[in-house]
């Protein structure tokens, strides 16, 4: 008989979240809500999305896969580029920022996981296009980043950066000892003072900065790109797991090869783990 808990509608707060029927008046006004919410703040969080029993084993899973994770240690402009020597000195795509980070692939999650058959659910999907605008969502194709799981160790942390795809889906399991803080300055991109706010951030300026209260079970869909953000540097033996959930407005879409090889260490199938450091 399978396990009720693999049920992603038994995972979900349903009672606070009520996201398995968007057609009813109040999956409908939940909905508008968080769309809402998001469009004003260029985020939308869901605090104990997950139910207690649930938590427990993604957390579970998510640990045991931990040591599936390829590690990426790289500098990178908040642009996501590389230090160019043509910019002048003083160009804020100058600036490095220090990312170290390990990603477990989609192909080493086990297909009958909670954690897989909760990324499976429709209604999550259908209510997370609504949440961006999407008239249709589709699951990211990609066999390494369908929906990965973010792991930070002791020293790992997520320089300050813009995303390059417009949104991220992200679902706390996990947060470590000491560090491992979300901070962003919200939707500066376009701005005419971003060239400013952006210097001004990566020179120590807190201000406007939030920290976001990312707790285990919480649910956020972020817009990435218009928002500069990082993960602080993580402390101490627990690992800080995140797993991310990819979705695209068409059908079929992938990572390319390049990304692949950067974020998980190789572009095609393996035969055996290939967890490593990428300098």
């Amino acid at each position: 008989m399978p396990n009720p808990i693999h049920d992603a509608s038994n995972m979900v707060n349903l009672t606070r979240y009520p996201i398995a029927d968007l057609e009813s008046a109040e999956g409908t006004a939940f909905a508008r809500n968080c769309r809402e919410e998001y469009l004003q703040t260029g985020l939308c969080m869901l605090e104990e999305f997950i139910v207690p029993q649930a938590l427990q084993t993604l957390a579970a899973e998510a640990t045991s896969y931990a040591d599936d994770a390829y590690f990426c240690k790289s500098s990178h402009s908040a642009y996501l580029t590389a230090d160019d020597p043509d910019l002048a000195e003083d160009d804020i795509a100058r600036r490095q920022e220090q990312t170290f980070v390990g990603s477990v692939p989609y192909d080493r999650i086990d297909p009958q996981s909670q954690l897989n058959a909760l990324y499976q659910w429709d209604p999550l999907k259908d209510f997370i296009g609504y949440v961006l605008g999407k008239e249709t969502l589709y699951r990211f194709a990609d066999p390494f980043g369908a929906c990965s799981i973010n792991v930070f160790v002791d020293g790992g942390e997520h320089g300050w950066h813009f995303d390059e795809s417009e949104f991220t889906v992200t679902l706390m399991l996990q947060p470590p000892q000491v560090g491992g803080v979300f901070e962003y300055l919200p939707q500066i991109r376009g701005r005419d003072d971003e060239e400013k706010l952006v210097a001004g951030l990566l020179d120590g300026n807190r201000d406007g900065v939030v920290e976001l209260p990312f707790s285990a079970g919480t649910l956020l869909i972020f817009g990435g790109n218009q928002t500069i953000h990082r993960v602080t540097r993580v402390q101490g033996e627990r690992p800080r797991l995140v797993p991310v959930l990819c979705y695209s407005e068409s059908p079929g879409q992938v990572n390319s090869e390049a990304v692949r090889q950067l974020f998980w260490g190789r572009s095609g199938p393996e035969t055996e783990n290939s967890t490593g450091v990428s300098a």
